[in-house]
């Protein structure tokens, strides 16, 4: 298969329709945004100062958010029409906004480390600067698409349709892709989670492999579906399943540590968070756990989803969205945040902050009076040594953006930004190759 290239006059047609819908947001952005903000007078009410707000480009009359990703210090939004935005996690200000593939096609993802993010659109692979949007390099994929990727330090993993896992060198796009025929379909983008890489399928297995040397080390079989990604904090990985466990396992060998029943069905992330496992059952609750043990702490009623933890306190969220404070110790309810209809709590695993987030763009960073540096529970995995980055990774005097206040400006995927390349992998083999509104009437308590 010949490389593709891209057609300089779409690439004009482009730019002029996002200089177009771009006019249509900025004129729209506030009223978005009217009545869905926290307060901050309602926010101290609860112990929490609203730390931020901002606004991506998103115009409402075409397009909604279809992904909120939170790596470290950057958070990013996907819209259904392509675009990404990149917003500085502890301050709100954008850093930069890309439309990636084709204006009006949905992207996917997207997957990030220290140096690249990287999404899927209309059956190519995007690899982005992550400091600077700029687009490195574009890839065909084998087939079509499953889900967005996920990023290891050297490797881009894509899941395809078919149940085939590609691998993708981040450094030498050209080069033949890793891949593995996996025992049923996956709908879920793999997980890159400190030394390994993991993705479930349809039919109860979980795929685990080395997250830098492409290769499954082993598999393991649930009772039932597995449907969510796993959490890890090393030397362990936590999975959760529809059969009612949250399974803890040696991350390399698959070793069971412990198992931990809800007694429901589980569709939703575990998070791992210090010396603590969270894990919300279909019949809401929110369970607490000894993440070394196994140990149940407490379980909290009502809850749908982890949010966060502070120092003392445990942020949740019910199914109609509001935010539910707890004491970390017992589970015991503090009081509850109301929030705006559409508006919902991030998870967040690696900090204290607390995001709530909208189809619409909107998001607004909460945290504990008096906490005005972040809790960091987890780093991100050590990148490359200095010598062995890409050329130019580094970031740009003028990263530092405009105010989150303010309309930014989206740049397309220009033509002389990316070297796209199909070369088409080999076929696929049973087995692996090679091995809020201002609210006046808060609700104080439960």
């Amino acid at each position: 298969m010949m490389p593709t290239l891209w057609n300089s006059t779409a690439v004009r047609r482009g730019f002029a329709l996002s200089l177009v819908w771009m006019a249509a947001w900025s004129s729209s952005a506030v009223a978005q945004g009217e009545g869905q903000l926290v307060t901050r007078e309602l926010a101290a009410s609860k112990g929490l100062e609203r730390a931020w707000f901002a606004q991506i480009p998103v115009d409402a009359n075409r397009s909604r958010v279809t992904t909120w990703y939170l790596y470290f210090d950057r958070l990013y939004g996907v819209t259904d029409s392509g675009i990404i935005t990149a917003l500085n996690a502890e301050t709100g200000e954008q850093l930069w906004a890309r439309q990636v593939g084709n204006p009006g096609h949905a992207a996917f993802g997207p997957g990030a480390n220290s140096d690249f993010i990287s999404v899927v659109s209309g059956g190519r692979l995007y690899m982005l600067d992550r400091h600077t949007g700029r687009v490195k390099w574009i890839r065909e994929l084998g087939s079509a698409p499953a889900s967005g990727p996920a990023l290891s330090n050297t490797t881009a993993y894509v899941a395809l349709m078919t149940g085939r896992i590609e691998g993708y060198n981040l450094k030498d796009p050209v080069a033949e892709p890793w891949y593995y025929q996996s025992k049923g379909r996956t709908f879920l983008r793999p997980t890159v989670t400190g030394n390994v890489v993991s993705w479930p399928t349809a039919t109860g297995f979980l795929y685990v492999g080395h997250a830098d040397d492409p290769g499954v080390m082993w598999r393991m079989q649930t009772d039932d579906d597995i449907v969510t990604s796993p959490a890890q904090q090393s030397p362990y990985l936590y999975i959760a399943s529809t059969d009612g466990y949250l399974y803890c396992l040696n991350e390399m060998n698959g070793q069971e540590a412990w198992r931990y029943s809800t007694g429901y069905a589980i569709t939703s992330s575990p998070a791992v968070v210090g010396d603590m496992a969270f894990v919300a059952s279909f019949e809401p609750a929110l369970h607490a756990l000894d993440s070394q043990t196994g140990q149940g702490k407490w379980v909290a009623p009502g809850i749908s989803h982890f949010a966060a933890r502070g120092k003392e306190r445990v942020y949740a969220s019910d199914r109609m969205g509001n935010l539910l404070i707890l004491e970390s110790a017992t589970g015991r309810p503090v009081c509850r945040l109301p929030v705006a209809e559409g508006q919902e709590t991030l998870v967040n695993d690696q900090s204290d902050r607390i995001f709530l987030v909208n189809d619409h763009g909107l998001v607004q960073c909460l945290h504990e009076i008096g906490v005005n540096e972040p809790i960091m529970y987890r780093q991100p995995v050590a990148p490359p040594a200095a010598s062995d980055k890409p050329v130019g990774d580094e970031t740009p005097a003028a990263d530092a953006a405009a105010p989150a206040t303010q309309p930014p400006a989206v740049a397309p995927a220009a033509e002389e930004d990316a070297s796209p390349f199909s070369e088409e992998p080999a076929e696929p083999a049973d087995a692996p190759a090679g091995d809020a509104a201002e609210d006046d009437n808060p609700f104080d308590t439960f």
